[in-house]
């Protein structure tokens, strides 16, 4: 039996990606209990969730949200459970979703233009990401068996 199949086996590269998620975690706490802003100078922490924009201390809590829920899916798949990664690809649903939502939403918000700019560009990235760990955990989820 190939190692592609086997259902315990655990791919290298899903390991790879929470190890990566691990590290972008510890970003997002550092950037979140940072007394100083991390962005532009003078300009308050920011953070969307759902679609909603938080800006200050708000922020803040969002943004350890975010690094909470990353280091949790990311210490679930480098334990080897399936949990792991569900709770990595609904992550990854509401941060495509957010972001979609974020765009419609303040798209006519010239004040926002550069952030929805940004997003726009984040967007397609995101997705290719949540398309890369739902091919890559397929099997893991369903079994070497399924039929797509």
């Amino acid at each position: 039996m190939s190692a592609r199949h086997h259902p315990h086996r655990w791919p290298s590269d899903l390991t790879l990606f929470a190890v990566l998620a691990a590290l972008w975690s510890v970003t997002l706490f550092v950037r979140a209990l940072s007394p100083l802003p991390l962005g532009y100078l003078g300009d308050p922490m920011q953070a969307v969730m759902a679609g909603i924009k938080f800006r200050g201390d708000e922020a803040r809590i969002v943004t350890g949200v975010h690094a909470a829920v990353a280091a949790l899916f990311a210490g679930g798949m480098l334990a080897r459970r399936r949990w792991g990664v569900v709770l990595a690809l609904f992550y990854l649903v509401e941060v495509v979703l957010s972001h979609l939502v974020f765009i419609l939403a303040y798209l006519d918000v010239r004040s926002e233009s550069v952030y929805v700019r940004m997003a726009a560009f984040e967007g397609p990235t995101l997705v290719l990401i949540l398309l890369y760990l739902w091919i890559r955990s397929r099997d893991l989820l369903f079994g070497s068996g399924h039929r797509a």
